[in-house]
């Protein structure tokens, strides 16, 4: 039964819903976070868990007894997905179900989770290069297979050896820039035609938003007195896991359009906005509600602003590059000017730097042939001073 003051209700769809502080957002509102048990008692189970609270007496881990000392990871996996189901996002979910079902079970699926070895481990992640998957997929199938593989410890079914899972390549190699002649084109047509999508687009030009946070603006998260923006959601497509009808037509479809909150904590975050960009968004200021790029309280998935983007670059003959690389750009125009590496952490909305520097920091050829020429004179003393106002990437 619910206790008065515990915050957990059972909701209408017949599971109970725990809420927690997560943290507070830029303007110091307190930021919740929820979870979702199929009992009263597993819900406050897994609030606590989230905030670091010890089970106390009958509140251990769902039950595994019976569980077969030579079970299978396809046997694990459902034990696995049973224990995380309602501590992750559905979003997380979605993406967790997809890399099971595509990548881990149809190679793994029959092996014995004790009989599992390094060269095993080896040999499936170089199968996952010599499909053709990214680095940054393969990273997530990793992270995956640890999460699956812990779990096992856990009810003490362990490896045959401990296992070190290789070095993953840098994800960074998988985004392609564009280059400053591309880069001024695309610029150059976007002021040329200003409308609401490509005010967007210069939104990620200045702010190295991610897309989903660009789908998810909406004109009451600009602030253009104070000349910054608010970032407080993202959106993105997602499996319907629990099965929700379309209001409109009433089918339950595969997938659903999710606008929630960021990804993390550090991504709720406050942008300063440069004043060519506040300046733009003042001249075609829209009603609070409605969101940026659609200029409506229609949302546009980050797919169909992918797809626009792409059909944008074809018309300017630009070789296609993602969307996200223009976060990469941003980033790496903001370094090549000197700036400081906290100050765009902030700013992208990373826990570290070290993740802005590992992953988003790249060095375009120009510029390395640019600091290799400025070393040459230095040293050929034909330039007395060192490499001034650059900043080595």
């Amino acid at each position: 039964m619910a206790r008065k003051g515990e915050n957990i209700h059972k909701r209408k769809d017949g599971r109970w819903e725990a809420r927690y502080r997560r943290g507070r957002d830029a303007e110091g509102r307190i930021i919740y976070g929820y979870v979702y048990g199929r009992s009263y008692r597993e819900a406050r189970f897994l609030r606590n868990q989230r905030l670091g609270i010890r089970p106390g007496p009958g509140e251990a881990k769902p039950e595994t007894a019976g569980v077969p000392a030579d079970a299978t990871f396809t046997e694990i996996i459902p034990l696995w997905q049973k224990e995380i189901r309602y501590t992750v996002k559905d979003s997380t979910w979605s993406c967790y179900e997809t890399m099971v079902q595509r990548h881990i079970i149809p190679v793994l699926g029959g092996y014995a989770v004790r009989q599992f070895t390094n060269q095993m481990l080896h040999e499936f992640i170089e199968e996952l290069y010599r499909c053709g998957l990214g680095a940054g997929t393969v990273n997530l199938i990793e992270t995956v297979l640890r999460q699956i593989i812990r779990y096992a410890e856990g009810i003490g079914i362990r490896t045959a050896e401990a296992l070190s899972f290789p070095k993953v390549k840098n994800a960074r190699n998988d985004i392609r820039l564009l280059d400053e002649e591309q880069y001024r084109t695309l610029y150059r047509y976007l002021e040329e035609h200003m409308d609401l999508f490509n005010l967007g687009l210069m939104v990620c030009f200045h702010t190295g938003l991610r897309v989903g946070e660009l789908s998810g603006l909406r004109w009451e998260d600009f602030d253009l007195e104070k000349d910054r923006v608010f970032i407080r959601r993202t959106v993105s497509r997602i499996r319907n896991i629990d099965r929700i009808p379309d209001p409109v037509t009433n089918r339950v479809n595969r997938t659903v359009v999710s606008v929630r909150s960021p990804k993390s904590v550090n991504s709720i975050r406050e942008i300063p906005l440069p004043d060519r960009l506040a300046g733009l968004l003042r001249e075609m200021k829209g009603n609070d509600p409605d969101y940026l790029v659609t200029g409506s309280q229609e949302v546009m998935e980050p797919r169909i602003i992918q797809r626009k983007y792409g059909e944008l670059l074809q018309q300017l003959s630009i070789t296609p590059v993602k969307i996200h690389g223009l976060r990469h750009q941003f980033s790496c125009r903001w370094m090549e000017q000197g700036y400081d590496a906290k100050s765009l952490s902030e700013i992208l909305g990373h826990r570290s730097v070290r993740t802005t520097l590992d992953v988003y920091v790249h060095s375009r050829d120009e510029k390395k042939r640019s600091y290799m020429n400025q070393m040459n004179r230095m040293m050929d003393g034909s330039q007395d001073t060192g490499i001034a106002g650059t900043n080595g990437i």
